[in-house]
């Protein structure tokens, strides 16, 4: 008798995301002037943060086709962030704002870190989704995140609210895999999204661009699904190829070991 070969198994990703309900740091123009950025979450908002954060795995999971595993550990921070660092055109907890907050829970290694924090409202500290920054030393080689809890009153509302998160780690995974050599023919950018659609026959969404369907829906979900199974279509005059994180490729980053296993930790990229 003949045995079939296992399938092939899933990404896994040992994520950590991290709840700070407290803002007060000084940052700038306010900085200038003496003032301190300060609000702190109810506790319906916190609630809320925890609740997407612990979400994250079954989305990923639904949209990569089981390609990926997110081991999600979901804990709130009992210290205030107080500190904020420039950062493009905002002002935002790097990795090095956000270090205090997050080296008490980096006892276990760590593939992924997301902070979740509020602002006061200033447009300078929300002038984006999110940052990201590719394999940070400080957090153990760990890719992090930070994004804002203010939009958190529409979630219950909108179409997939957990895509801006998606988004946000899959720049850390973009990072990952540019480093294990996939070229941009391979693995688009993630803002490479312009005069695509998918690939399947069998989408409902495949008779409009990714675009198209934003527009129309307000969730980008059909471009990080295709991202994550191989199915992105070229744009107008590209070569019709397997572009995305097909579950081969995706392990092309070889697993972590699971708890008590021995070996050795892989994955190495850089900012998105």
């Amino acid at each position: 008798m003949t045995l079939s070969p296992d399938p092939l198994p899933a990404s896994r990703w040992r994520f950590l995301g991290v709840v700070a309900p407290v803002l007060d740091a000084r940052a700038g123009w306010l900085s200038a002037l003496g003032g301190r950025h300060q609000r702190a979450m109810a506790d319906e908002e916190v609630d809320a943060c925890v609740a997407m954060l612990r979400s994250l795995p079954g989305v990923v999971a639904d949209w990569s086709d089981a390609s990926v595993a997110l081991e999600v550990d979901v804990v709130v921070a009992d210290a205030p962030l107080r500190r904020l660092a420039r950062v493009g055109a905002g002002w935002w907890a790097d990795p090095g704002a956000a270090l205090d907050l997050v080296a008490p829970h980096l006892g276990r290694p760590r593939d992924s870190v997301l902070l979740l924090y509020p602002t006061d409202g200033a447009p300078e500290l929300r002038s984006a989704w999110g940052y990201t920054w590719g394999t940070v030393d400080i957090l153990g080689r760990a890719g992090f995140s930070a994004i804002v809890s203010d939009p958190w009153p529409g979630w219950a509302t909108i179409e997939d609210p957990a895509h801006g998160f998606v988004h946000e780690w899959l720049h850390q995974v973009e990072g990952v895999y540019r480093g294990l050599g996939l070229s941009e023919d391979e693995l688009p950018s993630l803002h490479d999204v312009a005069d695509r659609r998918t690939t399947r026959p069998d989408a409902p969404d495949r008779v409009e661009t990714y675009v198209e369907h934003e527009r129309r829906t307000g969730s980008w979900r059909p471009w990080y699904r295709d991202y994550m199974t191989g199915t992105v279509g070229p744009k107008t005059g590209e070569v019709p190829r397997t572009r995305g994180l097909t579950r081969e490729r995706w392990l092309r980053r070889p697993n972590p070991p699971m708890a008590g296993e021995a070996g050795l930790d892989a994955g190495t990229g850089r900012g998105a």
